[in-house]
């Protein structure tokens, strides 16, 4: 029931946004077509299906009401599982759920200036020789929100790292531990998210996850700090696993012998 209740709660804010971005959906659109510059001429772009404008349209308003339903989705999701993992305390909840949709609307902002203008010249500008460029806007449109979304999971880390350090969970020196693990997993990451296949958009989005993950060991460090105690433990949780795969002894006549 409680389910129920906080899923009707962020359906109504979402529907009630997308009423809202419906009637700014032009302005989104040139906005989306900005950081490809100078290649749409006059700003339009081609159709080739019946329903294709109103359709992207009304993908485009949804996903800019989603992303301002982020912050309600946030709290509510939270409020939903806190029971389960302890009372963390108001202060702590308003401090995550804001930490949470700033990262989040910082990392669309980071991918909007930065990483998608980069992109799309690359990409645009490959080759016009031999190439012309026509984009539909089920296409453009798909690949610009779609990068943006990701965007904005990535920088997501932090708050993960914050809420994990204060159940807890991890700190900064198992994070360091893994440190070579979590450039292998991001880049894999990065190349699974990304909308487009290149590798320099992969390249784009892995930096920043790679970046967000060193910012989770510093937020790791404050939050639960290390104990004396517990960097014991670790190195000689290293140890043993060392001692694994060491050869063990010989027997012979029933006694131990040193190879």
């Amino acid at each position: 029931g409680e389910l129920r209740t906080r899923i009707i709660k962020v359906a109504a804010i979402f529907i009630l946004a997308a009423i809202v971005t419906w009637f700014f959906r032009e302005r989104l659109f040139y906005a989306l077509l900005a950081p490809a510059g100078d290649t749409f001429q006059g700003q339009r772009l081609f159709v080739t299906s019946v329903g294709e404008q109103f359709v992207s349209d009304m993908k485009l308003a949804l996903w800019a009401a989603f992303v301002l339903s982020i912050p309600v989705l946030l709290y509510q999701a939270w409020a939903f599982v806190a029971p389960a993992v302890g009372d963390m305390g108001r202060v702590t909840t308003y401090i995550l759920i804001t930490l949470a949709s700033s990262l989040f609307l910082a990392g669309i902002a980071f991918g909007y200036f930065f990483v998608l203008p980069a992109g799309l010249n690359f990409l645009l500008d490959w080759d016009t020789e031999r190439y012309e460029t026509i984009i539909t806007p089920s296409f453009y449109l798909a690949f610009t929100t779609r990068f943006l979304l990701a965007c904005g999971i990535v920088f997501e880390l932090p708050a993960a790292t914050y809420v994990c350090a204060k159940l807890g969970l991890i700190d900064a020196n198992l994070l360091k531990k893994y440190r070579k693990h979590a450039v292998v997993g991001n880049t894999v990451l990065a190349a699974a998210i990304t909308p487009s296949p290149d590798p320099f958009t992969m390249v784009m989005l892995a930096v920043p996850l790679i970046v967000m993950y060193e910012l989770s060991i510093v937020i790791a460090r404050y939050v639960n700090p290390t104990t004396e105690v517990t960097a014991h433990n670790l190195a000689r949780t290293d140890e043993e696993e060392e001692e694994e795969f060491e050869p063990e002894p010989h027997e012979e006549n029933g006694k131990e012998r040193d190879l």
